[in-house]
């Protein structure tokens, strides 16, 4: 039993690492992203450039919630819920099929909430320090 555990727990932080792994990549992304808009667009001082990011932490976090909120919607129209029962699933595995694309659907919500969270902070704390109102 005891080795059952220690499997599971190496699972799950083997998944925690990767996650990790893969969100840094993403803030290296749009840290890079945010940058090459901000030199093009003509914001080249610090403060200017926190402020990009702030603003690109805004639309992910917007992705996220519209996201959620559209994966929510397509499930109560007509033609999906149609569709939906025209297949061969009985009810229970029909139900087990929702509830398995509301949890993805919240999953990418609270992931885009963290990828978010970073750039917003960041740009907050680089316009406390480097000024308001430049």
């Amino acid at each position: 039993m005891d080795v059952i555990i220690r499997i599971r727990i190496r699972r799950f932080l083997t998944m925690i690492w990767r996650s990790l792994k893969n969100i840094v990549f993403v803030e290296l992304g749009i840290f890079a992203t945010v940058g090459l808009i901000c030199w093009l667009g003509g914001w080249r001082t610090l403060y200017q450039y926190g402020n990009g990011l702030m603003l690109a932490g805004v639309a992910i976090l917007a992705l996220g919630v519209y996201s959620n909120n559209g994966s929510r919607n397509i499930g109560r129209a007509f033609d999906y819920q149609y569709a939906a029962s025209a297949g061969m699933d009985d009810a229970h595995q029909s139900v087990n099929r929702e509830r398995e694309d509301a949890r993805a659907s919240y999953a990418f919500m609270g992931l885009m909430f963290v990828v978010a969270l970073v750039p917003i902070v960041v740009g907050i704390l680089m316009q406390m320090v480097f000024g308001f109102g430049q």
